[in-house]
């Protein structure tokens, strides 16, 4: 079904509410606002700051297809060799706030400012491990996690995992 059929059924404007598609870092929330206008012309976008992060809303949401073609673009860009040397990821989420696209740039382990976030790079599991547990809040939980020939710490709320 392309953009214009999915339209078709959609109630008018004013009905329909934006839907979350997308948080970037910092570093590249200008290059997503412009995949995001080149990939859907024909649709509304909003942004906020979520913490350190830009989220980007989409009126109307984008449908299954549509996130999926938006995924391989931001796989492309990732896999990109200055994005790579950044360790940048491309990622689906799913949490208690629905599922999203994201394409993050962890901060380095001394910018860290606290709150959830992807750090790094370290140079080993055991090294992103024990980062983790140091900074680790009552709130927060951490994961260790590989990113090529590095290893990243994603720090995320844990209480919201629990309620759902």
């Amino acid at each position: 079904m392309s953009d214009e059929e999915a339209r078709a059924e959609l109630p008018l404007d004013d009905e329909v509410r934006f839907a979350e598609v997308l948080r970037v870092s910092p570093e590249a929330a200008e290059l997503a606002a412009s995949l995001l206008l080149a990939l859907f012309p024909n649709r509304s976008w909003g942004r906020a700051h979520v913490g350190r992060l830009t989220a980007y809303f989409a009126r109307p949401p984008l449908d299954q297809a549509g996130a999926w073609r938006l995924f391989d673009k931001l796989f492309e860009l990732s896999e990109r060799p200055e994005w790579r040397a950044r360790h940048a990821m491309a990622r689906e989420v799913t949490d208690v706030t629905g599922r999203r696209l994201e394409l993050l740039v962890p901060v380095p382990p001394e910018a860290y400012e606290g709150g959830e976030g992807l750090v790094g790079p370290f140079a080993t599991f055991e090294d992103a491990n024990a980062w983790g547990m140091s900074v680790q809040a009552r709130e927060l939980a951490a994961d260790a996690l590989q990113a090529g020939d590095a290893w990243l710490c994603e720090l995320f709320r844990l209480g919201e995992l629990l309620e759902d």
